[in-house]
């Protein structure tokens, strides 16, 4: 390698360091003017990172709570102190067993409790099992075509078999309880000829 060609590798060298020493510098000074910034934006991060994880946790120890206090009233539903710790730790697992509960006793007043409650599938599951429980079907999202079978029964002991037989009607083809509208439409049909 001849002189100039060193001189020239040099050169470009200290070029290239003096580039990387002025963008060192530039990063410093900018860091130096907005360091406050920079460390707001650090632990903000950090801190948002903390709360999620701290809340998660906190969830899973309710959760755990819940499933506790529901596994000793699967032992004994008479443990007053695991159904509260339920109500606590899970609204709408106490809500649902209560449910559940209100409906193997027929319990009429519990179940109209529950049905004004904000978990809305509990609120129409109740609402139904009270308006079965009293003989006055009521609309459910969950129970729609059982409570139109339940109001054609109704529409057919009061001899209204044209009522009925629109209420079956609406009843789809694909429904579990299309075999019980099929009968109840035969029904309506020979109440019809009589």
């Amino acid at each position: 390698m001849s002189i100039k060609e060193n001189a020239k590798y040099v050169k470009n060298e200290l070029s290239s360091d003096e580039k990387l020493l002025e963008s060192v510098l530039k990063f410093e000074s900018l860091y130096k003017k907005h360091k406050v910034k920079v460390w707001a934006i650090l632990a903000a991060i950090a801190l948002f990172f903390v709360s999620v994880a701290a809340s998660q946790a906190w969830k899973d120890h309710k959760n755990e709570k819940a499933n506790e206090a529901l596994m000793k009233l699967a032992a004994d539903p008479n443990d007053k102190v695991a159904l509260a710790e339920l109500e606590k730790n899970n609204q709408p697992l106490y809500e649902l067993y209560s449910y559940q509960i209100a409906s193997q006793k027929n319990d009429n007043k519990q179940l109209q409790e529950l049905s004004k409650s904000n978990n809305q599938m509990i609120a129409d599951l109740s609402g139904y099992a009270v308006g079965s429980l009293t003989n006055k079907p009521k609309d459910s999202v969950y129970y729609q075509d059982l409570a139109t079978i339940e109001k054609a029964y109704e529409a057919i002991s009061k001899k209204d078999f044209v009522k009925a037989k629109e209420l079956l009607d609406t009843i789809d083809e694909k429904s579990p309880m299309y075999s019980v509208a099929k009968l109840y439409k035969h029904y309506t049909i020979s109440g019809v000829a009589r």
